[in-house]
């Protein structure tokens, strides 16, 4: 079998996997970003993209913001939509433009930025099998070739090989949530620059949402707590089209809707829980790292933050020449310190206030009535 030789071996090329390589220009390394897709390929998300993922660009390079805000198939949006179950509607307005991308766009878009870099290497349709720690470094196994790395990053998703093989890799119930999404053409009444979260009555731990696409289109979808689903018995792909046929308020939307695409789900590892992501040579990113909200189900922009940030880590392990356990902990001390305050607050929100859907009517119902309960809820939730 083929032998191929890097300084740092990236698993994943998704945000979280090319924000790190990135990240780590000038440094002179040798690496290799490998996946197991050939790209442009989709990838089943909500595709919203937090709106200070740009300035994260930005402190790699400008030149990476402007491009990224040159992306033809972004759909900028400076407000979330609340609809509470009792349907009161409340507009929450980021202070910072957030964006709506297909992730065949952005993902795309990112991996070309990253292979256009003199130090990175791609190798797509590469699925990584096994990872073993050796003398010196680690081999990480694809059929094709056997790669051998000083460090690996694991950057490879929600069923993450790396983080299995290396952390607490498992999927908890409690932990993980469950969705499904498709395109629509037709939806009615929404507007460009509003996204939408709507809770349901019968669906205390989750929400069904309308994300509005640059052309037109619409990503609409349903996602609750893993834990929640299995005990209610609930299918997704049914409770999806059961509130786009029946549901009061949504149904008429609707009306003249067509679906575009097959209703596809995907897993989302949530942040309520700290696991390792990082040890003696290695480094988990964004999905491998569980580092989704546990409210929002966003997790593109912890994807590329924690991406920058091991990337960053791993040029000064090459420069202190250092890659021992203790050296790698301020990578999670810097990851955790960024978001485990504001995932426990989306955790308490999820477990204690959304289902209470009493006293969310209720708050919403205040907060529609009274602008300084909205301006409070707002800096809670944004």
């Amino acid at each position: 079998m083929n032998r191929i030789i890097l300084d740092i071996a990236i698993v994943g090329a998704g945000p979280a996997g090319c924000t790190a390589a990135l990240a780590l220009k000038d440094s002179g390394l040798r690496v290799g970003l490998i996946d197991q897709a050939r790209f442009p390929r989709d990838k089943t998300c909500g595709d919203a993209v937090a709106a200070y993922v740009p300035k994260v660009l930005a402190t790699i390079s400008p030149a990476l913001r402007d491009a990224f805000q040159k992306i033809e198939e972004r759909q900028p949006v400076n407000i979330c939509r609340v609809v509470a179950p009792n349907g009161t509607a409340l507009d929450f307005r980021f202070s910072d433009t957030g964006n709506i991308i297909k992730r065949i766009h952005l993902d795309n878009f990112l991996f070309n930025q990253a292979i256009a870099q003199p130090h990175v290497t791609a190798y797509c349709e590469r699925r990584v099998t096994n990872v073993k720690q050796v003398s010196e470094g680690w081999e990480i196994e694809t059929p094709q070739e056997l790669f051998f790395a000083r460090l690996i990053i694991g950057c490879d998703g929600a069923q993450s090989v790396v983080s299995r093989k290396l952390s607490d890799g498992r999927l908890l119930p409690d932990n993980y949530s469950a969705a499904v999404r498709g395109y629509y053409a037709g939806v009615t009444g929404t507007a460009p620059d509003v996204f939408e979260l709507h809770f349901i009555d019968g669906f205390e731990l989750g929400y069904f949402w309308i994300f509005p696409e640059v052309d037109g289109t619409c990503n609409v979808g349903v996602g609750g707590l893993s834990e929640y689903i299995a005990k209610k018995s609930i299918n997704l792909r049914g409770l999806l089209q059961e509130l786009i046929s029946t549901h009061p308020t949504i149904s008429p939307r609707f009306s003249r809707a067509h679906l575009l695409s097959e209703i596809k789900g995907f897993g989302l590892p949530l942040g309520s829980r700290k696991i390792p992501i990082s040890g003696p040579g290695w480094m988990l990113c964004g999905d491998a790292a569980h580092l989704i909200d546990p409210l929002t189900g966003e997790g593109i922009g912890q994807a590329m933050v924690s991406g920058r940030y091991a990337g960053w880590k791993a040029a000064a392990c090459f420069s202190e020449n250092n890659f021992s356990a203790d050296f790698m902990k301020a990578y999670d001390q810097q990851v955790y310190a960024k978001f485990w305050s504001s995932h426990r607050k989306s955790y308490w929100l999820q477990r204690y206030l959304a289902p209470r859907f009493w006293l969310f009517n209720r708050v919403a119902n205040w907060a529609h009535r009274f602008p300084v309960i909205h301006r409070w809820i707002q800096r809670v939730i944004l």
